[in-house]
């Protein structure tokens, strides 16, 4: 009778099985050779094999007493000992029919008695033996034979957790590559998101509006282009579609104090009045301190402010003669910022001019009109001049007219040199100008007259961040945290600057902190998570890009989608 056993119902499963652990040719290791002892020292036998049944040949994963690495499967008593679930045990050899002319019966090593438990992975498809070998005949004991089965188990449980570290390892290796071209597909449309705010900061309104329509192409979700969308259509005057554009961002932002105010100067515009009320409204119950910007107000094409400025300051009944007389300012649209903006440098451009010099008379920022006061309270009324000057620099700063405004706060500081918001606002102003060293200047000033002044920290890191002092910049927002410990922006500026400096490790620590009041900003997380890959602590990097995985994965089929 043939010796050579028929092959398993399910033997491509059991193949594949096998290739999964990728095992085979591999070289001996301790925890393999140390069941292959056990196994000899609890049956008592010369021989002990981990085998491998491959499809031509069994390969021994570890052995004891003999000195081949395989056999071919031909001749392979493990071949019959995996088509059960037991363990097979042939007492003589010579006597089984199956063995009795197997040349490793008939030759050298003489085997006359074999005992193998199957290796069987948790599909229940077996993969090869735990076996005993003896040149005599003889039996094991029913405890023998037990304790041979439970190392088989063991054997299995090494080979799972060789499988699941090998899954693993390529599941990381396949997200890290997702990852990075994801990251390359958001970097290539984050690029025309850049140049439309680079063209709208240059004027190109319709070259803006071009690359941020690109942008919305290939991401749909990229909210923060319709907004910016909608402020280039307002400069060229198409309020309707920027109204479009800011209702689809409000729908998923409604709490943008900007974006509401914004969107009611349109509605003003448009004649919706209602509407208008309806967003200065839901602004105000939003953040009831809100300043509006100057970027905000809504500039009519041909519209020259600074004429309209001079204009409505020549309109003034002004009566330098009459010591009693009030000014009056005609305010026609008490509902636009924009008016209320021009009106209050209409207030101090009408005060200056026209008295320099004169202590008798001091401008009152919280009335429209201008009173007299009794010459004998020079101080007082230098102050108040200066006021006036810092008031007019304000309001020009709020117009973007930041060159004016740096020679008002600059005129203030003249008339009172203690005065740390002139400093604070001068600086803002230069930063604006992208005069960096002179904002730094400013804020440093301020904040010897006012040390604790934690956003006087964080403006003066600012500026140092953008002429590159970023051991400077990690000092100003240190000191910014320790005197408000809530500010999440220090946080995130101070991880920033300290990546710049390679301090990944406080670079991770201030991100974490960020993420603790922001749990939801997904470039926090992709940034901490580039901060722990420079710390090569792969696996906190990869938990951090899986916080924004599954999020970014359901946009990537979207990235074709047309604009709304």
């Amino acid at each position: 009778m043939s010796s050579q056993a028929p092959l398993p119902s399910n033997e491509i499963a059991r193949l594949n099985a096998l290739c999964q652990y990728h095992i085979l040719d591999t070289p001996p290791e301790k925890i393999f050779d140390d069941f292959t002892f056990l196994a000899a020292q609890i049956c008592r036998t010369p021989i002990a094999l981990i085998s491998l049944v491959d499809g031509d040949r069994q390969w021994f994963k570890s052995k004891v007493g003999v000195t081949v690495n395989e056999t071919s499967r031909d001749v392979a008593f493990c071949a019959y000992a995996i088509l059960q679930q037991k363990p097979l045990v042939v007492r003589n050899a010579l006597s089984d029919s199956r063995f009795a002319t197997n040349p490793l019966v008939t030759s050298d090593p003489n085997i006359r008695f074999y005992a193998g438990a199957p290796l069987i992975t948790p599909e229940g498809l077996a993969i090869g033996t735990l076996c005993v070998i003896d040149i005599v005949p003889r039996d094991l004991t029913p405890e023998q034979t037990e304790g041979l089965r439970v190392l088989s188990g063991q054997v299995i449980t090494q080979l799972e957790l060789r499988r699941n570290a090998i899954t693993m390892s390529q599941s990381i290796m396949q997200r890290q590559q997702a990852a990075e071209q994801l990251r390359r597909q958001q970097d290539f449309v984050e690029v025309f998101y850049r140049q439309g705010e680079e063209k709208a900061r240059k004027g190109d309104y319709q070259g803006a509006i071009a690359d941020f329509n690109q942008f919305l192409r290939l991401n749909p979700n990229g909210f923060k282009a319709y907004y910016h969308r909608g402020l280039a259509r307002q400069k060229l005057g198409d309020y309707k579609g920027a109204m479009r554009d800011f209702d689809i961002y409000l729908q998923y932002n409604p709490n943008n104090v900007e974006a509401r105010n914004n969107r009611g100067l349109l509605r003003f515009e448009l004649g919706d009045y209602k509407g208008a009320m309806a967003d200065y409204s839901n602004a105000m119950h939003i953040d009831p301190e809100y300043t509006i910007s100057g970027n905000i107000g809504l500039i009519q094409p041909g519209f020259d402010s600074q004429e309209a400025i001079l204009n409505q300051t020549q309109s003034l009944e002004f009566n330098p003669n009459d010591v009693d007389a009030d000014i009056n300012i005609s305010q026609t649209h008490a509902q636009s910022d924009l008016e209320d903006y021009t009106i209050t440098i209409e207030d101090t451009t009408q005060f200056l001019p026209h008295h320099p010099n004169n202590t008798g008379i001091y401008a009152n920022p919280s009335h429209t009109r201008y009173e007299f006061e009794d010459s004998s309270q020079p101080l007082r009324l230098s102050s108040d001049n200066a006021k006036a000057r810092m008031r007019r620099g304000y309001t020009r700063n709020e117009m973007e007219d930041y060159s004016s405004a740096i020679e008002d706060y600059t005129q203030s500081l003249k008339m009172n040199p203690y005065d740390a918001d002139a400093y604070i606002n001068r600086g803002y102003a230069r930063f604006m100008l992208k005069d960096y060293t002179g904002a730094i200047e400013d804020y440093t000033q301020s904040l010897r007259m006012n040390p604790k002044d934690a956003d006087a920290y964080m403006s003066r890191g600012n500026a140092r961040c953008e002429v590159e002092d970023y051991t400077g910049a990690i000092e100003d927002y240190t000191q910014s945290i320790a005197l408000n410990s809530n500010n999440a922006e220090a946080y995130i500026n101070r991880a920033n600057a300290r990546t710049k400096v390679k301090d990944y490790s406080g670079a991770i620590e201030d991100y974490s902190q960020f993420l603790e009041f922001n749990p939801n900003d997904a470039k926090a997380y992709i940034s901490r998570g580039n901060a722990r890959s420079k710390l090569k602590d792969y696996t906190g990097a990869i938990e951090d890009y899986k916080r924004v995985w599954s999020k970014a994965i359901e946009q990537l089929p979207k990235l074709s989608g047309e604009d709304r």
